[in-house]
């Protein structure tokens, strides 16, 4: 099923489609270069040839919703969400986040990740969301822990640009469990 992604507000956000030039602002660095993987941690521009088609990808493939973030005084693009990864058998979406370095620390993921879950738990037919990280990106975790998800599995993930394989941690969180803590 196609999802009609809204504009959903918060005190300081505003959630919708973002345009293409929207996507270049919120990926100015190379997001797989600042998860501390293996210690990395560099900021490396991104290509913003790389980024064509982003801005569609939402609106032609089924059970995907994406998100651009941006601050409701300016309405400056500063991160994206994706909600994918359809699974059947719970029910599920996978949410995947980024958020521009000059924003961290400010709380803004976390208001837009509740406010997202807020909008696929009352209006699509989703039971749980799941939130995924490598081990050892701390900021991920700390993100997940603050929301509430809980663990759920964990694979090994080959990480071909490094040549290394990393334990990758999938949590879950339940309509249930989202509406006791956030309703």
């Amino acid at each position: 099923m196609k999802y009609k992604i809204p504009s959903l507000e918060t005190k300081r956000l505003i959630l919708k489609s973002g345009s293409y030039e929207d996507y270049v602002k919120v990926y100015e660095y190379d997001f797989t270069r600042l998860r501390n993987i293996d210690g990395e941690f560099e900021f490396i521009k991104f290509d913003p040839e790389k980024l064509r088609g982003y801005e569609t990808y939402a609106l032609e493939e089924d059970n995907v919703l994406d998100f651009i973030i941006y601050l409701k005084d300016n309405n400056y693009p500063i991160g994206n969400i994706v909600y994918d990864r359809y699974n059947e058998t719970n029910k599920s979406l996978e949410i995947s986040c980024n958020l521009h370095p000059d924003y961290w620390r400010n709380g803004y993921m976390s208001e837009a990740i509740i406010e997202t879950m807020r909008y696929v738990f009352n209006n699509l037919d989703i039971d749980n969301i799941i939130y995924g990280y490598a081990e050892e990106n701390y900021k991920s975790k700390g993100l997940s822990d603050k929301i509430g998800f809980k663990y759920y599995k964990e694979h090994i993930e080959h990480y071909k640009r490094i040549d290394k394989d990393i334990k990758e941690i999938n949590t879950i969180m339940s309509k249930d469990e989202f509406n006791m803590k956030w309703g």
